[in-house]
């Protein structure tokens, strides 16, 4: 029978143990970052398969409420750096996407914005795609992203897949698709959002800020009317990082759903960061994959 690795050596076998240098840090940086082993390509497959057992722990230490150890062991990693430690970039950067991943996860949104305003200068187009990523991640939930945004995003899409081999484009693409479902959301744009969302939600599989995403397609298929959809999404949102504010929001939201009613003044009050307009006022029952008229 094998032993229950502790959660901060299940780190640190991700974080330390893959392959030495920056090969290892970027795979290991990609895989836990965006959800899967994006960064595959740059390893052996015992190393892969290493990446996602580590993963794997990972993903349980959220289900268990054990996550605080694993922040605590990234803030010394940047502690460590910030002191003028050899900490190498890659490795501050991995620390800095797993980090803001969490803080994203639990709602901790400014303190996930120190997270990310690292200078960035000199790194390469793999962790820059990372950098963008939880950067664009953030303006989305914290303002009322537009198409500025959604054209950046769109963007620096491209950038990076221009780096990942053929193989393995349509993975990293699909994680670029649930932050353009997530950006669309946002704008109130539901029925292009849901698509973009069901596909890209299973690159981030591994992803600490996936009941975010979750939780934003409940709200679009609210949007839209399909409430038994709605009611299914916020239920899986409730366990993909039980104890935070939008997994509770969730929560409460399909219990309204449910139990058959409206809510729709909690709907437009529960995230402050959330827009008010219209896009976000819940439409009454339709059938499947119909959308309010204008």
């Amino acid at each position: 029978m094998s032993r229950r690795i502790p959660v901060d050596e299940r780190w640190l076998a991700l974080a330390l143990v893959l392959l030495p240098g920056c090969e290892g840090e970027v795979a290991a940086l990609f895989s836990l970052a965006f959800g899967t082993a994006l960064g595959a390509w740059m390893v052996s497959r015992d190393r892969q398969n290493r990446a996602l057992y580590a993963a794997e722990n990972l993903r349980h230490a959220i289900a268990t409420g054990q996550q605080r150890e694993i922040e605590m062991n990234l803030r010394k990693q940047l502690a460590l750096a910030a002191a003028g430690e050899a900490v190498s970039v890659e490795r501050q950067w991995l620390a800095r996407a797993q980090l803001g991943g969490l803080l994203v996860a639990e709602w901790r949104l400014d303190e996930a914005r120190q997270i990310y305003g690292a200078d960035d200068a000199g790194l390469s187009p793999h962790l820059q795609a990372l950098a963008n990523f939880g950067r664009h991640e953030l303006a989305i939930l914290t303002g009322t992203p537009d198409e500025q945004r959604l054209a950046k995003i769109i963007a620096d899409r491209d950038n990076c897949l221009g780096h990942v081999p053929p193989r393995y484009r349509e993975l990293v693409a699909d994680a670029w698709r649930a932050l353009e479902g997530l950006c669309l959301v946002r704008m109130g744009r539901a029925r292009e959002a849901g698509p973009l969302l069901e596909r890209g939600l299973s690159s981030l599989a591994y992803n600490p800020a996936r009941v975010v995403y979750l939780f934003h397609l409940g709200q679009a298929y609210e949007h839209l009317g399909e409430r038994q959809l709605a009611a299914e999404t916020y239920e899986q949102a409730t366990k993909a990082f039980p104890g935070t504010r939008l997994a509770s929001e969730a929560k409460s939201r399909q219990l309204a759903l449910v139990d058959g009613q409206h809510g729709e003044g909690m709907f437009r009050r529960m995230l402050p960061e959330t827009p008010v307009g219209s896009a976000l006022v819940p439409a009454k029952a339709k059938g499947p994959r119909d959308e309010p008229q204008d």
